[in-house]
């Protein structure tokens, strides 16, 4: 028997439980909006909700080894040449994005908002919100979580299936939680959250292939890095 496989297995367990966890304070989160409270604090308790599990999730992963071994287990590396990968995936993904809401709704959903409530005061709230929380948190913990923990789990787990045969099911079966996640989460219309799946759907078989090919997350994080930041500078309030 893989001894390997053996050890595994308790990770994706617990990426599982994770992603549940994160669903469940996220929709808790969403059911509060209708009452009074401040927007901003909304925002943060809705960011705090989803992370919050999947930081547990990864610690129960790794109890018991070193930082050393979590960081390489997870493929947490970066080298100069990640920047273009990510530049590419991440442009690459935003246009798709584009691309498939100009084609189903006239629109590519890049337009300039009038006025966002939650960052229209004080700067502090405005980076917090609109800059560092969906570009540099979110992408930097996302793909740690997806492309690392979830992404690598699978592939260790369907190792009798062959080297190329277990990357691309574990990059596909990961691209689909990714998507899911962020579809269930998305407070909007069912035609939103059907087109938000579909390009983080996209996007995330982008991350996934880069981060098999190089054998570590830094394009990934880089790409989605791009990709949120493309989607808040073309968003930004005037």
């Amino acid at each position: 028997m893989d001894t390997k496989t053996d050890v595994r297995l308790p990770r994706l367990t617990w990426a599982a439980l994770g992603l549940v966890a994160a669903l469940v304070c996220g929709w808790s989160v969403e059911e509060a909006s209708p009452i009074q409270f401040d927007p901003a604090l909304l925002g943060v308790a809705a960011y705090v909700a989803i992370w919050i599990p999947f930081l547990i999730a990864l610690f129960l992963s790794f109890i018991g080894c070193t930082l050393s071994d979590a960081i390489s287990f997870l493929g947490l590396r970066f080298q100069p040449l990640d920047a273009l990968w990510g530049l590419g995936i991440g442009c690459l993904g935003r246009a798709f994005d584009a691309f498939l809401r100009m084609v189903l709704t006239g629109s590519s959903g890049l337009v300039q908002q009038p006025t966002l409530s939650a960052l229209a005061t004080p700067v502090v709230q405005t980076v917090a919100l609109g800059i560092l929380a969906p570009v540099v948190i979110a992408p930097v913990l996302e793909e740690i979580y997806f492309r690392g923990l979830i992404q690598r789990s699978l592939a260790t787990v369907l190792e009798p299936l062959g080297r190329a045969p277990k990357w691309s099911a574990a990059v596909v079966l990961t691209s689909l939680a990714f998507a899911l996640v962020h579809a269930l989460l998305l407070i909007g219309t069912p035609n939103e959250a059907m087109l938000t799946g579909i390009s983080t759907f996209v996007f995330a078989l982008l991350a996934g292939a880069t981060a098999a090919a190089t054998k570590r997350l830094g394009g990934s994080i880089a790409g989605h890095i791009v990709f949120n930041g493309l989607g808040v500078l073309l968003t930004w309030p005037v």
